[in-house]
């Protein structure tokens, strides 16, 4: 479990969003003792993979500390919508599990570290107002646009208008990552994205767009731009880059940008149906994503 999420309720803030009455207060701190008493009898209880939970307690704390399968990898897969590429991120199951215990519908759920947007975007699936919060960039351009995804439709239509031929001198350094044409393209795309950006045109198509490639720039299979290297979260330097390379004997291929994102796009959103964007509509609005970029 992610020991930094925290949950609150919608009337849990004042008007400010920081003052809070004495009463109000004291509301709140009875509510929320009531759902942890509730909860830690429910997972005393649980047994629904075939465990029993185990109590135990240390030395040092009188913390109750329960063990057993809470979620599994025989669960229902989660939301297609997950899967973008990243290390170090848990599976959905894991925040769905205390977020359907802990909130109901129309609650505000804050993880301070989002990362990929695990629990962010399994929040705003279930119907919860999401907060997140990283010192990243990255993490909102990864995050944000799967709040309001397009549909495959709309997002084939705008790469199949895209002229993605860049006579710009390119950035040489970066030939150790990608083949001279796949670079091409992908600096193509940026100019594109950065015009958008300044006229104001860009829209969620565009963003998601970003989202993807951003997201394939760099990585260990056929389904990313670059040669075998680590994603873009582990990014390596050049230097360390043309080590690889050295050591495993190769030269970056040629990957085609608007393939791979429409395949990656095709699977991410296999299963956001009209239900999912409508669901998704009523919480996106009121989603706020903190990054350093914000600053």
């Amino acid at each position: 479990m992610n020991p930094q999420l925290l949950l609150f309720e919608n009337d849990s803030l004042s008007e400010d969003g920081f003052r809070l009455s004495g009463a109000l207060k004291h509301q709140i701190n009875q509510k929320q003792s009531r759902s942890r008493d509730c909860l830690l009898q429910e997972l005393v209880e649980f047994s629904e993979f075939g465990g029993r939970t185990a109590v135990s307690s240390s030395a040092a704390s009188q913390i109750p500390i329960l063990t057993n399968e809470f979620w599994t990898a025989k669960q229902r897969a989660a939301s297609s919508l997950h899967e973008v590429s990243y290390r170090a991120c848990f599976k959905p199951q894991l925040p769905r599990f205390f977020i359907d215990r802990l909130t109901e519908p129309g609650a505000t759920v804050y993880d301070p570290f989002m990362g990929r947007g695990t629990t962010v975007i399994e929040s705003a699936l279930l119907g919860r107002k999401p907060l997140g919060c990283d010192v990243n960039p990255l993490s909102r351009r990864l995050v944000e646009p799967r709040l309001s995804p397009p549909s495959l439709e709309s997002v084939y239509e705008r790469l199949l208008n895209l002229e993605l031929t860049c006579s710009d001198e390119l950035p040489s350094e970066l030939g150790v990552f990608y083949h001279p044409e796949t670079l091409a393209e992908i600096c193509s795309l940026r100019r594109y994205l950065i015009e958008r950006q300044e006229s104001g045109e860009i829209d969620n198509i565009d963003n998601w767009i970003r989202m993807v490639a951003v997201n394939r720039l760099t990585g260990h299979s056929p389904g990313f731009f670059s040669v075998y290297t680590m994603p873009p979260n582990q990014a390596v330097s050049v230097q360390s880059q043309i080590k690889i390379n050295e050591r495993r004997n190769q030269v970056p291929p040629r990957r085609y940008v608007k393939e791979i994102i429409l395949k990656k796009s095709k699977s991410l959103l296999a299963d956001c149906t009209s239900d999912t964007r409508n669901d998704l509509s009523h919480v996106s609005s009121g989603a706020m994503l903190i990054t350093r970029e914000c600053f």
